[in-house]
This record gives structure tokens, C-alpha cells and sequence, in this order.
């Protein structure tokens, strides 16, 4: 009977010492990676005239930005994500619980590269912003612009753009 009696007292303790959370199951920020988002296909035409290719997820509300990259691995070569701004803002963009090194290309809404953060640091909460107003941000896997010579000025085109170029 004492065991017993102990055995409950300790139940009872270990029932008491847990946290008590007041935050609901829908307010809570999950940890994962939010689920794949519309794809379409995007162009980037350097000087040269070279076309560059990707397939994107396109985010559109705020939610699917704020969740963005974030508990992703690197994109894929040939992907990335398209966050898109209308009407065209100053976008800011960071780094925090994405665990890849990303390129960031800021869109003109004239649909040329305004800005560029290549090789961004994982997991940093620094604000990384275009040169003026951006219609999207492109974010593909850090590398990507230098390895094909992708710089300021070049074009993008994509359906999904709101210039539609």
C-alpha cells in the first residue's frame, strides 16, 4: 500500500511540474517547412542575352512569405521562390530559421534586377533590402547569380510577374 500510495504521489508531482501552455494549437508557429506553393516557370536574360531558367514557387499572401524559405533545405538547382509585392514595396527580407545560404535578387517593377544579397548567412535576422521599390524577390540556392553570371540590370520574365513581361 505505501508503494502504491508513493507511486501516485510521485504521478501527481510529475503531473503538477509540467508547463501549463496558454497558447492555442492555432497560434503556435509550426517548425517545419510550410508545404510547396504554385509553381511557374521564371527567366532571367543576362546582358549577353543568355537565359537562365527556373521553375519558382510563387508567394503571394503574407503568410506564405513570412513562412518563405525557412526550415527548407537549399533549393534545388534550376529553383527558388518568387515573393510577390503588390503593390510594389520596399522589400526587406533576413534570414532567421532558414538553414541554406540563399541568393536574394530584387525585382524592379520594370522587371529588372535591382539589387542583389548573394550568399546570405543562415539563420541571420539582418534586413536585407533592394535599391527602391521591388515587385518580387527571388531567393534561389547562394551561388546561383555568380555561377551564371547573373548581375544588376539583367532582365526577369515570368508569368507570374505583375509587369507579365
Amino acid at each position: 500500500m505505501k508503494t502504491l500510495f508513493a507511486k501516485g504521489l510521485l504521478l501527481a508531482g510529475i503531473a503538477l511540474a509540467l508547463p501549463v501552455s496558454g497558447v492555442r494549437a492555432d497560434d503556435a508557429k509550426p517548425a517545419v517547412a510550410q508545404k510547396p506553393l504554385e509553381k511557374a516557370p521564371l527567366t532571367i536574360t543576362d546582358r549577353q542575352g543568355h537565359k537562365h531558367e527556373f521553375t519558382v514557387e510563387i508567394a503571394r499572401s503574407e503568410k506564405e512569405k513570412e513562412a518563405g524559405e525557412t526550415f527548407r533545405a537549399s533549393p534545388p538547382e534550376g529553383t527558388g521562390m518568387l515573393f510577390l509585392f503588390t503593390p510594389p514595396e520596399a522589400a526587406a527580407m533576413w534570414m532567421h530559421d532558414t538553414p541554406a545560404s540563399l541568393d536574394m535578387v530584387f525585382i524592379a517593377p520594370d522587371g529588372h534586377i535591382q539589387a542583389m544579397a548573394e550568399k546570405t548567412i543562415p539563420f541571420s535576422e539582418r534586413r536585407l533590402s533592394g535599391n527602391g521599390d521591388s515587385a518580387a524577390v527571388l531567393e534561389v540556392a547562394a551561388g546561383t547569380m555568380e555561377k551564371n553570371g547573373i548581375v544588376v540590370g539583367d532582365v526577369v520574365s515570368s508569368k507570374a510577374l505583375p509587369t507579365a513581361r
